[in-house]
């Protein structure tokens, strides 16, 4: 428990939650990307400073309720700057899958090559039967931006989806 009163205490419990849910939320989606050593050690400090700024939160709370206010307003905060901290830290891998027109594919790969990114291409056919291709791009999550970049430049009407990859083994990534 902080002991503390009036505005030092609503601003400890303010950073407090913050700092306590940013972490909560990265140590999810740690968890979501296999990091397990990390998201147990991200987890330890969650917990030692959820323990101090709850503990204080509930001490005498029926005769402060601005606590409850500062503590909720703090949580929707952590949880935005959170997301905002893992994405910035790019951990993981994501796929890149590009539709391409038959004639342009080959070209958008290898610009993609040239920039130092792997990538496979697969024929397939659109539901007219059009011939497309399927362009294959497993990379870094840091690396997504340039790659995204490097599409909308060459080839602004591909048609690009992204996912996570959980575990990759083989290929080149970049």
């Amino acid at each position: 428990m902080l002991e503390l009163e009036g505005f030092p205490l609503y601003a400890a419990i303010f950073v407090g939650k913050t700092i306590e849910v940013s972490l909560d939320t990265l140590r999810l989606m740690l968890i979501n990307r296999g990091k397990k050593l990390l998201s147990s050690i991200v987890g330890v400090i969650y917990v030692v400073i959820w323990l101090l700024i709850i503990s204080s939160v509930l001490t005498d709370i029926a005769d402060d309720p601005v606590k409850v206010v500062v503590y909720s307003i703090a949580y929707g905060l952590g949880i935005y700057l959170g997301s905002v901290f893992e994405q910035r830290l790019a951990v993981g891998l994501t796929s890149l899958q590009i539709v391409q027109s038959e004639a342009e594919a080959e070209n958008l790969a290898q610009d993609l090559r040239k920039s130092g990114f792997g990538v496979t291409i697969l024929e397939g056919h659109s539901v007219g039967g059009t011939k497309r291709e399927l362009i294959f791009v497993q990379l870094r999550r840091r690396s997504v931006p340039k790659a995204m970049e490097l599409i909308r430049s060459h080839a602004p009407n591909a048609m690009v989806s992204t996912s996570d990859v959980r575990s990759l083994r083989g290929g080149f990534v970049r």
